[in-house]
């Protein structure tokens, strides 16, 4: 996704981001019942005393104020709410707890004294049957009432969030309790037309005991919803003790009801719980109004004590009042929701800002028509600038080339967001250009206003490591691209050699000048290993040859490569000629193969591409017009041609891999773009210099020399002498090559000195030769079918074996060379074998050469 849409995507699903960093959160029942099950006896007697408060309390309320009847009192009782919700909180092993709760509180109305009023268990009319009767339709009732919700809570907890989930058990255990309830007391009627009815009016069974029943079930109803969510938000002990003082107005409201100051007690209260649970913390509302209204009930016997309405107006008030405390329950519910919301958004925009602060993310927003600017602490410290400015002050913390553009974002006023890279004008200590990325988002306000709301954050060394990534893949894309060319013109490379050596097969059909001609394809096929070489040195230059000096003649160089090229050129319709002066006869010493290479490579170049007619080949000792050069020549080559020339735009690029001039004529001819390249790479190399120049003849030409010191061979008596392969004739060497030509005419050279040699064509084959009989000496190849050349060696080292191995490659490019070393081989030579070099080799390697075999 384009980082413009995220940044968009951010502003826009702001909640989305909000969740994010929201609190884990957890079921609160859930948490209730493991801070329950760890400390058992504290949360039990917590709970124990509070409602053994409320059940004293509102007990006594109704027996100092009503008349204090068995039937409606117990209808519900006044303490159902304990097993209600003891069951739904409490572990699953201790509800038990809530539930002998009951059963104990059941009896404490029966039992009250100093009320002014009979104690129930002291009436004759309420008989043993009685309160049997109704302490199991209550111990029943709250069992059934707390199971349920509990079975329903552990199938919704499943599917919604912690919180709904707590909303809703909410409301399921009111909606229980008033069903459940409904039915008690209908049972309860029922069991009353048992009894005797003298006794019915005093134990309350009269003509107002469903409508009193109803009540009291409507206000239980409210009463476990109530203690519900006052569980569910248990205010921390120090907000409980700042919130105590605020129980004081329910007695004092209490006390103006008992002077006649007041008007409806219910609605009264109602109206005063109603304002502490929109007023008051989320948390310590419903704790507050709970122990509030108890106070006032006991007080005032409001909630308690019903009378049969006088009037219509009496019945209302009686209903509104009822109303209200769902009406408070339910304030208190969303409260508690909202509060919830409230704070997790408070938390999760904290949290944010920590992150986003730490992260180094500015945020800053612009009122363009009053042209205001409010800055956050992070953003203050990107750009050094105070929390409120303006937009030029925002702008002048910029290069100047950015700010035109960073002004049109701010003041166009498009709608979506919008990404700007810009540099600040204040660099790092370094020197370092730094770079913030800046995204910017529009809309309009009440006023209709335009304001650009943005986020900037430093991506500095992000960009500084894109671009080097970005330099590196294209350095790479580069060298990707030079080696595909070489491969795809290898063939054309190898092309001019190949011909030489297949004219020269045809010259050796005609039986003439055999001597001449034998010499040609030695020159021919050394041309052709020279052009691997120069393979390798385009592709790896790192890993050149070392520079091997040797003595060797100009003029003799000069021949070598006219007799290399003579036929090239007649079939080109071309001849060669070579010019010769001073000191071209001096025997002198240095690299002499790479000068013929570049000097063939020059040949080569004027043959195929010049379309002239004559190409010269001139050598001088130290020409005129280099006298007066800092670094002086020990000789100078020429070669000029009087063909098409070089056109002079493209002289700059001409020494460059892989090009091959402008569209005239000699581009149209075979040819890598390599060769000149190699040529100037090469001389470079030896410390001399290759120019290119208008050759007198109107065509191209190319000068060379070679650095001082002006050393002239003196030519030892060792010096060329041929290495003797003499004493290895008792030797056996094991020949591991999978090419069979290769491995027949390779056998054939060793043959005529060393004693025997056994031929294997697989890596695998000669480990096993070499388990049976171990050789003198191992020559392999590197790739071969089932064991390759450096797995044959490391098997070998492995296996103890210290006979001199040699590798043979005859990869221009890769790495064959490392993998042999790497393997243990005792040197690494190229094909063809030359069998004098390895005779040299193993002179080397063995510190002297074996003793001659004098055939006695």
């Amino acid at each position: 996704m384009h980082k413009s849409a995220q940044v968009g995507q951010f502003w826009s699903h702001e909640n989305a981001y909000g969740q994010v960093y929201r609190d884990f959160e957890v079921s609160r029942l859930s948490v209730i019942s493991e801070a329950i099950q760890s400390r058992p006896v504290f949360h039990s007697v917590l709970y124990l005393s509070v409602v053994l408060f409320w059940t004293i309390s509102i007990s006594y309320g109704a027996a100092l104020h009503g008349p204090n009847t068995i039937a409606v009192n117990l209808s519900p009782h006044v303490a159902l709410f304990t097993a209600c919700v003891g069951i739904v909180t409490y572990p699953k092993r201790l509800t038990w707890v809530p539930i002998l709760a009951l059963a104990g509180l059941f009896f404490v109305p029966a039992i009250l004294p100093f009320s002014g009023k009979p104690m129930w268990i002291t009436m004759p009319e309420v008989t043993w049957d009685l309160l049997g009767f109704m302490w199991g339709a209550n111990m029943l009732s709250g069992v059934l009432v707390g199971h349920i919700v509990r079975q329903v809570y552990a199938q919704i907890a499943r599917k919604f969030p912690p919180l709904d989930t707590a909303l809703l058990v909410t409301a399921v255990i009111s909606v229980a309790f008033l069903v459940i309830c409904t039915i008690q007391f209908l049972a309860v009627q029922k069991f009353a037309s048992k009894l005797d009815p003298a006794h019915l009016a005093a134990l309350g069974f009269d003509e107002n005991y469903n409508d009193f029943a109803l009540n009291r079930t409507l206000r239980g109803t409210a009463v476990v919803g109530g203690f519900m969510v006052a569980i569910l938000n248990m205010p921390t002990r120090a907000s409980l003790l700042r919130a105590a003082p605020i129980l004081g107005v329910f007695p004092a409201l209490a006390l103006m009801h008992q002077s006649d100051s007041g008007g409806y007690a219910m609605m009264d209260v109602g109206l005063l719980a109603l304002l502490l649970a929109l007023t008051l913390p989320a948390r310590v509302a419903p704790l507050i109004v709970i122990v509030g209204v108890a106070i006032y009930s006991a007080m005032t016997g409001a909630y308690l004590t019903d009378t049969a309405p006088r009037d219509f107006e009496s019945f209302l008030l009686q209903r509104y009042a009822i109303l209200m405390l769902f009406i408070i329950v339910l304030a208190m519910a969303l409260r508690s929701r909202l509060s919830y919301d409230l704070a997790q958004r408070e938390a999760s925009i904290r949290r944010l800002s920590t992150v986003r602060n730490f992260a180094g993310v500015g945020l800053f927003a612009i009122n363009v028509p009053r042209d205001m600017m409010r800055v956050d602490p992070a953003a203050q410290r990107l750009v050094g600038l105070p929390a409120s400015d303006d937009l030029e002050a925002l702008l002048s913390r910029f290069e100047h080339e950015d700010q035109e553009a960073l002004r049109r974002m701010i003041l166009s006023g498009d709608a979506g967001s919008h990404t700007l890279l810009v540099r600040l004008a204040h660099v790092r200590a370094n020197g370092e250009q730094r770079i913030l990325r800046v995204h910017l988002w529009s809309e309009q306000n009440l006023w209709r206003e335009h304001i650009a709301y943005g986020m900037m954050v430093e991506v500095t060394d992000e960009h500084k490591r894109q671009r080097a990534l970005s330099d590196a893949l294209s350095e790479l894309s580069v060298r990707q691209e030079r080696q595909k060319q070489l491969f795809s013109i290898v063939s054309h490379e190898l092309r001019t050699p190949a011909s030489v050596i297949s004219m020269l097969i045809d010259e050796l059909k005609s039986g003439e000048d055999l001597a001449e001609t034998t010499s040609q394809m030695r020159e021919a096929s050394s041309q052709l290993l020279n052009v691997l070489d120069d393979m390798r040195q385009a592709v790896n230059p790192e890993k050149n040859q070392r520079i091997h000096h040797e003595a060797y003649v100009p003029a003799d160089v000069a021949e070598s490569l006219r007799n290399t090229y003579q036929l090239l050129a007649r079939g080109n319709q071309m001849r060669l000629s070579v010019e010769l002066e001073q000191g071209a006869r001096s025997t002198l010493k240095g690299d002499a193969k790479r000068i013929k290479q570049v000097l063939g490579n020059l040949v080569r170049n004027g043959i195929i591409h010049s379309n002239g007619s004559e190409i010269r080949i001139a050598y001088q000792e130290l020409p005129q017009d280099l006298v007066d050069r800092r670094i002086l020549a020990q000789g100078c080559w020429t070669v000029t041609d009087d063909g098409v020339g070089i056109p002079e735009a493209d002289v700059e690029r001409l020494f460059e891999p892989f090009e091959r001039g402008s569209q005239d004529a000699r581009n149209q001819a075979d040819g890598s773009g390599l060769g000149l390249y190699i040529a100037k790479q090469t001389i470079e190399l030896l410390g001399g210099e290759l120019t290119y120049f208008t050759a007198p003849q109107g065509g191209a030409g190319y000068r060379i020399w070679l650095p001082d010191p002006l050393e002239k061979a003196v030519v030892h008596e060792e010096e060329g002498k041929e290495v003797v392969c003499a004493g290895f004739a008792k030797m056996s060497v094991l020949v591991a090559e999978d090419n069979a030509l290769v491995a027949k005419i390779t056998t054939k050279q060793l043959s005529r000195v060393f004693g025997s040699i056994r031929l294997a064509s697989n890596g695998r084959e000669a480990w096993e030769a070499i388990r049976e009989e171990q050789p003198d000496i191992l020559l392999t190849d590197l790739f071969m079918p089932e064991m390759t050349g450096d797995e044959l060696v490391r098997a070998l080292r492995a296996d103890g074996v210290t006979i001199p191995i040699i590798g043979l490659t005859a990869a221009v490019v890769g790495d064959d060379t490392a993998r042999f070393i790497e393997a243990g081989v005792t040197a690494v030579m190229s094909k063809p074998l030359n069998v004098a070099n390895l005779c040299q080799t193993l002179q080397n390697e063995m510190g002297k050469p074996p003793a001659a075999d004098t055939g006695t």
